[in-house]
Formats: C-alpha cells, structure tokens, sequence
C-alpha cells in the first residue's frame, strides 16, 4: 500500500517547485494550512523528513525528498493519464497541459492554439507561458511544462523535438527605409548599418550563425531582452535586425511600422521545434498540439 494520498503529494511537487509553501498553496488554489498540514502528514506517513521549511526562506530538498520528487511526479503524472483514459472512452481529452514558448515565438502562436483548445477541447486545462530559450527547457526538465516551442539552433542536446515549421530568415527595417520596398534582399547590402538583435544568448548565436552563412560582419549597436523593442528601435530607423519567419503584424508599439524583406542568402533557414525531455511519453493531450500545430491558422502564425 503506497503511504500518501495523491493530493499530498501534488501539495508536495508543488513546494519544490514553487519553493514555498504559500505559493504552492496558491498554485493548488488551497490554503497554506491545509497544504503544510498535508505535508506534515505525507512525512509522518513515509517516516521521512521531505522538505525543510525556514520562515521567509522557503523550503529546501533533503536527501530523501530528493529520491522521492521523480516517484512522486511519475505518479501524478500515471494518475493523470489514467483519468485521461477514462475520458478517452466518452470520445473527450481532458486533463492539464501545459505549454511553454520562447518570448519570440508566443506572441504570434500561444493565442491561436488557446483559442482552439478552448474550442475543440475544453476539458483540457491548458497552462501556457513564456520566457527565454534556456528558461523554458529548465521549466521542461524541472517538470513545470509538457512541451516547449522555440527554435532549434536553441535546442539543448537533452531534448528531443519535431519540426513544427520550417522559416526562412528575414531583414526587418524601417517602412521607409529605401530597401523596405524590395521583395528580397542579401545581408551584404545591409553590413554598413547598425545591426540590433535580442540580447538572450540563443538568439544573438542564431543571427551571428546567419551571417556566417551569409559571409557578412555586422555592426552591432544595441540589444535589447524584449524583441518588441527591438522592432520599435527598428520602426524608428535607429538600424536593422533579422528574425526567423515573418510576424502578421507590421506595427510597432509607438504606432510606428516596419517591413519584412526576406534574405536571398544562401543561409540554412531555421526551425520552429515542438521539444520535450528525452524519452517523455506522450498522451492525447499532447498528440492533439501536435495536431494542432499543423492546422492552417497556426502554421500562418509562424511566419
């Protein structure tokens, strides 16, 4: 017989990964006193110490709650699927799914799969949210996410991924600027302007392997974390930038406008990758995302 109701458990995954009790108490929607009061009782019934509480500092692993986090997210993770198996027989997919994108790419495609999850199954709890490349794969490997979207010149070696969508790279540039109007341009006509990219570590490597392909030396000037300002230096002509596929959207926040003018290089194009940890079973849930991430409207969104 396990020791352990699965709700104590749950209360237990969530403090790790939360890293306090009142956030955990807040992510199950329960009270702090009946999450600590859980705890207490799943240690009392393994006979094990799990966690160590320090007020205002949160709670840390022992080495014992360290053997049991992986048995117990395995065993959350079955009880979902069997409840997901019961819901499967009545034809529905239901359960909790949680997606997890790269700030570039979440504006353009988190809304659109929202919107048709809520449609085609709303029994699915979906969780999403964003963040840098590296974020959102320690989100993956912690257990906080299901799957990830980026790009794969950011894949980390652990993850294994199915190309969502293949995007060619594309000069973004002022709508006035004099090459705005062309229908493709190469990356040589643009290295004697200023060149403003994405801070984060995995987006400026794929530009700098961009235009390595390409055989240019760009002038960095600025970077910026947030890609919308990056458009909006941009949209104010204060230089260039290259991103991978073309977003719907031509305006910047100021009301200011760019253009897209694809790169005619000879560049190896980038990938949107649907990435999960190595060997992660797959389920309804995530078969109907993959389902989805080919449906017309959100390939669109890609670029």
């Amino acid at each position: 017989m396990i020791a352990g109701t699965l709700r104590q458990f749950e209360y237990f995954v969530a403090a790790v990964d939360t890293g306090t009790v009142s956030a955990a108490a807040a992510h199950c929607r329960a009270s702090q006193a009946a999450v600590s009061t859980a705890l207490n009782d799943l240690e009392r019934a393994l006979g094990m110490q799990l966690l160590v509480r320090r007020p205002a500092k949160g709670v840390t692993l022992t080495g014992g709650g360290r053997r049991v986090l992986p048995i117990a997210r395995r065993m959350l993770a079955d009880a979902a699927e069997l409840s997901e198996v019961a819901a499967s027989e009545h034809g529905e997919i239901a359960g909790a799914l949680r997606i997890v994108s790269t700030n570039a790419l979440s504006p353009r495609v988190l809304p659109v799969l929202a919107a048709l999850f809520a449609a085609r199954h709303p029994r699915v709890a979906l969780d999403v949210s964003d963040g840098l490349a590296t974020d959102v794969q320690e989100q993956m490997r912690a257990g906080r996410a299901d799957a990830c979207l980026l790009y794969r010149r950011q894949l980390g070696e652990d993850m294994d991924a199915r190309t969502v969508r293949v995007v060619q790279p594309y000069a973004v540039l002022a709508a006035d600027h004099p090459l705005a109007a062309r229908d493709e341009l190469s990356l040589a006509e643009l290295s004697g302007e200023p060149l403003i990219i994405v801070r984060a570590a995995e987006s400026s490597r794929v530009i700098e392997a961009l235009m390595e392909d390409a055989g240019v030396s760009p002038h960095p000037r600025w970077s910026f974390s947030n890609p919308e300002t990056v458009r909006a230096m941009v949209a104010n002509g204060l230089g260039y930038s290259v991103f991978s596929g073309r977003p719907n959207s031509t305006e910047a926040f100021d009301g200011r406008r760019v253009a897209y003018v694809r790169v005619r290089d000879e560049v190896v194009p980038n990938e949107v990758v649907l990435a999960a940890p190595r060997g992660q079973r797959s389920n309804a849930r995530l078969d109907a995302l993959w389902s989805m991430l080919g449906e017309p409207e959100v390939q669109a969104a890609f670029g």
